[in-house]
């Protein structure tokens, strides 16, 4: 019999991987903003250049809704870490054309730098999920 997790720990893994990819996605902008590699004069928005703000925020938001995502398959079904993994894998090999195509007139080492960042946040949830279950199991 497989233990689910319950909406407590679902969340304290969540906050976990929202801290934890909040500050290696830091580092990583930092690291790729000195080195050069992200600059200011590349605007993902209209006018605005990718901020630590940004950068914060796009690790913590997307890593609570999926906690969220991942409570109610978890809650509704029998193989809810497998099944969210998947979707969570598809995705985030999805996001990965975000930086190739989504961005205007991005020079290649841009693009470079924002991959492993977007590789941290799923696989950084992942990781807490499955800790939390396995713990619980």
């Amino acid at each position: 019999m497989t233990t689910k997790l319950n909406f407590k720990q679902v969340m304290i893994a969540a906050l976990t991987a929202a801290a934890t990819s909040a500050v290696i996605n830091s580092i990583l902008f930092f690291i790729f903003h000195s080195i050069g590699w992200i600059t200011d004069d590349v605007f993902p928005q209209p006018g605005q250049p990718i901020t630590i703000v940004g950068v914060i925020m796009a690790s913590i938001m997307p890593s609570l809704i999926a906690a969220l995502v991942f409570f109610l398959i978890e809650k509704y079904t029998n193989n809810g870490f497998k099944i969210f993994g998947t979707i969570t894998i598809i995705l985030m090999l999805l996001s990965l054309g975000g930086p190739f195509g989504g961005i205007p007139n991005a020079p290649l080492n841009y693009s470079l730098a924002l991959v492993p960042m977007h590789l941290v946040v799923p696989l950084v949830l992942l990781f807490f999920i499955n800790r939390s279950k396995q713990s619980n199991a």
